[in-house]
């Protein structure tokens, strides 16, 4: 008992502000890893995991060749059910590292500003801020996840606010505008995955009927998609042109399919996993 009141003293007395930003990162990884075994231990996860199966691949003719490729990015999406569930996220880590060498995993701290300002209703300074230490957030608490299947799969983590900062990304952005502008395919596809963004979160009420949203918000829905296809545009350009996520979007979906062939070209050529989860 006496050693563990001197190391509980240890621990409220240390001055934390001595230890650089990486020390701290590195203590919190193993912190929470410490607490998922220990949750493990006590039986207060989820007695069943999750396994990840492949449910779709778009174009829908490279489904059996979808071994011919060794790269792959995980999109992250930060505040799904997806990625707060640790035993959600490790099956799809383990469906990645059984089927590709290397993986980006995309954190979209940036892009995640969007959803803030959406569903708390706050600036866009203070929404960044906030996304972007979400984003922190997400790696420092799941790296410890992605490190034990890292002797398969080579897994690196980068945030879209590192790709923002390239010049193409700002190029294939103002190429997707423009094109939203003039082609009414495009434009409807857009406009029907802003809706269900917008739909997807309790907060956000219509005003009157479905299609009466308030401009400013229909317009945050339409940034999400153009900023995220410019995103997956760099990426591809990259060569890392495999897409894996935990369900279904349609938008990229019908673009991997070839329906909007007027998009930047490394987009037109990207392949769309789909996973499925189950108990």
């Amino acid at each position: 008992m006496n050693s563990y009141r001197d190391e509980k003293t240890i621990i409220e007395n240390f001055d934390w502000n001595q230890l650089s930003l990486e020390q701290l990162k590195l203590i919190q990884s193993k912190i929470c890893k410490a607490i998922d075994i220990k949750k493990q231990d006590l039986n207060l996860t989820q007695i069943q995991g999750y396994k990840a199966s492949l449910a779709k691949v778009f174009p829908t003719h490279l489904r059996s060749s979808l071994s011919e490729y060794q790269k792959c990015v995980f999109i992250t999406s930060l505040g799904s059910k997806h990625f707060l569930n640790l035993k959600r996220l490790e099956a799809c880590i383990k469906w990645i590292s059984k089927n590709f060498q290397a993986c980006i995993v995309l954190v979209g701290d940036s892009i995640y500003r969007l959803t803030i300002q959406l569903t708390q209703e706050l600036k866009e300074d203070e929404a960044l801020l906030e996304a972007m230490n979400t984003g922190e957030k997400f790696i420092n608490e799941n790296s410890y996840l992605f490190d034990q299947y890292s002797q398969n799969c080579k897994f690196e983590f980068k945030k879209t606010s590192q790709i923002e900062k390239q010049s193409e990304f700002e190029m294939y952005y103002q190429s997707l505008q423009y094109l939203y502008q003039k082609d009414q395919s495009f434009q409807n596809m857009v406009n029907s995955f802003a809706q269900t963004y917008l739909n997807r979160d309790e907060q956000v009420e219509a005003k009157n009927n479905q299609e009466d949203y308030d401009q400013e918000k229909m317009d945050l829905g339409t940034t999400y998609l153009l900023e995220e296809s410019a995103l997956f545009t760099c990426l591809a350009k990259q060569g890392w042109s495999v897409l894996v996520y935990p369900g279904s979007i349609k938008t990229f979906e019908e673009i991997s399919e070839g329906l909007h062939p007027e998009v930047p070209l490394p987009l037109k050529q990207m392949v769309w996993v789909s996973l499925r989860l189950k108990k």
